[in-house]
């Protein structure tokens, strides 16, 4: 491999993942969201439950998942495992002991199927009278119980490795599949290196998923409680898969020549579909909805992206000291059709993770989206330039062309990296509860809302003048719209649990800047309306 261009790649592939780093708020993702639960937020009890219920609006998985309960002096009381139900694969419960007369908070993990962290919280009561306590501690416990994982970043430089070497495989046989080159040192080498890097990168990312989704350290890479939950779920399968490939990988490169039978090629499609398949399978689209259109449609999307970007970088890496100048061509030709397949696949992939392109600028995968199709473009551009040359002048007009556009594929690895690493949905990270005081004709409304996440959400209204008492106000009402995605008022039912104090629950089905409208009539014909808007993440 030429030193210059080697050094170019590498250090493209570092300053896109360090930029990316300090430009994109820790990697924290949430994909499914708990539509209900058991007992429901905020409810008040007669007796202790047998049980925590979670239903989710997709499937999880059914292990490194648990669910643990907090008293009012803010002690753990329960901690248990999650059970997946046997007929409902988005349904998981966990048992809980007896409880006595309080209030509790219940703060859950699960994983979503496509191997992201989940987490929420809610409060509940036994009794037979609410205390009007239970969002202050349920706030109280996630300030003290929330924690991240440092192995994120770690995983997205990991991811990387997996890419490039998958890319460099896949591009490398495409483009040699018939030229004597096939068994060149420098090429077998080359496929040599990229086995080692998707076998370094899914072992690696394999020890990781354990305390990246428990919120654990490095010291427990190595747990194998951990390890044995992992290898259950879909992404440890597919990474278990996938280490296996390598090592397929290795033996494709060991016997590369210029002259391979059938049965080398054979293998080479069969590794490469499976290689694919356990990236398309542990992926966005694997979680998402339709999986049976956009999980081959992402592999798709994958062995174009090798047949084409991949190839680039195996030419360029191949080119010293040899004659490509039928490699050029071929490649010219690859490129002609895998590109077009490539941005198409992308836009329809994208806009379908993001539900439409009005929310592209509010996420941090739409954010990364972007970046990526001007990157894109910019190869496009280059590609563009050097087939004109190369009709002309042959693959030495091209070269330093072929340098530039190695450079930017490894800066879009690495942005689709940390994309991996981010939800679709997710907006940047904001505090997990919402309070404001508002004024109107004396009396002051103290508004709050826990947690502001995705989900179910505890409102609570209470009304007090600047200096003395208040009469108890007729009524209360609240509704929350989103207008980013012309979602029409969403009414909350309150009800009065002491004087002036009104409860409610509201269900928040996506992220973004939700407008909260609250109307009070402290007295007859008499309304008043105190307006803010509340910022609801993932």
């Amino acid at each position: 491999m030429r030193l210059r261009t080697f050094r170019r790649i590498s250090g493209a592939a570092i300053a896109s993942t360090v930029l990316a780093l300090t430009f994109i708020p820790g990697i924290a993702s949430a994909h499914a969201i708990l539509e209900s639960s058991s007992p429901e937020p905020s409810a008040l009890l007669t007796s202790s439950p047998k049980e925590i219920r979670l239903d989710f609006d997709e499937q999880v998985e059914d292990s490194l998942g648990d669910v643990r309960i907090y008293d009012s002096e803010q002690r753990e009381v329960s901690n248990s495992k999650t059970v997946r139900s046997s007929s409902d694969a988005s349904i998981v419960s966990a048992e809980v002991p007896t409880l006595k007369n309080g209030v509790y908070a219940v703060v859950w993990r699960v994983v979503s199927a496509d191997g992201h962290p989940i987490s929420g919280a809610f409060p509940f009561e036994i009794g037979a009278k609410s205390t009007g306590t239970s969002a202050a501690l349920l706030e109280e416990v996630l300030n003290r119980t929330e924690t991240t994982s440092p192995l994120g970043n770690s995983m997205s430089t990991l991811r990387l490795l997996g890419f490039l070497g998958l890319i460099l495989l896949i591009g490398s046989v495409s483009l040699l599949w018939r030229s004597a080159l096939l068994g060149n040192a420098r090429v077998r080498k080359t496929l040599q290196y990229s086995s080692a890097f998707i076998a370094f990168s899914s072992l690696g990312l394999l020890l990781m998923q354990g305390p990246y989704t428990a919120g654990k350290s490095w010291g427990s890479l190595f747990d194998t409680v951990l390890i044995g939950d992992v290898f259950q779920t879909r992404l440890g399968l597919a990474l278990f898969i996938r280490a296996m490939c390598a090592f397929a990988w290795g033996v494709i490169a060991l016997t590369a020549s210029a002259s391979v039978s059938r049965l080398w090629r054979i293998g080479v499609i069969a590794t490469s579909v499976i290689t694919i398949a356990t990236f398309a399978t542990s992926g966005h689209q694997s979680a998402g909805t339709l999986p049976g259109v956009f999980v081959p449609l992402d592999m798709i999307h994958l062995a174009a992206i090798s047949t084409w970007v991949g190839a680039l970088l195996a030419l360029a890496v191949i080119s010293k000291d040899n004659n490509v100048e039928n490699e050029a061509k071929r490649f010219s030709q690859m490129a002609t059709w895998s590109m077009p397949v490539v941005v198409v696949t992308g836009v329809v992939q994208g806009l379908h993770l993001l539900g439409g392109i009005s929310t592209i600028t509010q996420t941090n995968f739409g954010k990364l989206l972007l970046f990526k199709t001007l990157l894109v473009g910019a190869v496009v551009v280059f590609g563009s330039q050097a087939r004109g040359k190369l009709q002309l002048g042959g693959f030495s007009s091209i070269a330093k062309i072929i340098r530039w556009e190695s450079t930017l594929v490894v800066l879009i690895l690495a942005v689709t990296s940390l994309m991996v690493a981010q939800s679709p949905n997710a907006i940047p990270t904001t505090p997990i509860s919402y309070s404001a005081t508002k004024v109107q004709n004396g009396i002051v409304a103290e508004l709050s809302v826990v947690p502001t996440v995705v989900g179910t959400a505890e409102v609570h209204v209470i009304l007090t003048p600047p200096g003395g008492s208040l009469t108890p106000a007729k009524s209360v009402t609240v509704q929350f719209d989103l207008p980013s995605r012309n979602i029409p008022a969403i009414p909350v039912s309150m009800t009065e649990i002491g004087p002036n104090h009104w409860i409610g629950i509201v269900q928040f089905p996506f992220s973004g800047a939700w407008n909260m409208n609250t109307r009070v009539s402290p007295a007859a014909n008499q309304t008043l309306l105190f307006a803010t808007v509340v910022t609801v993440q993932d």
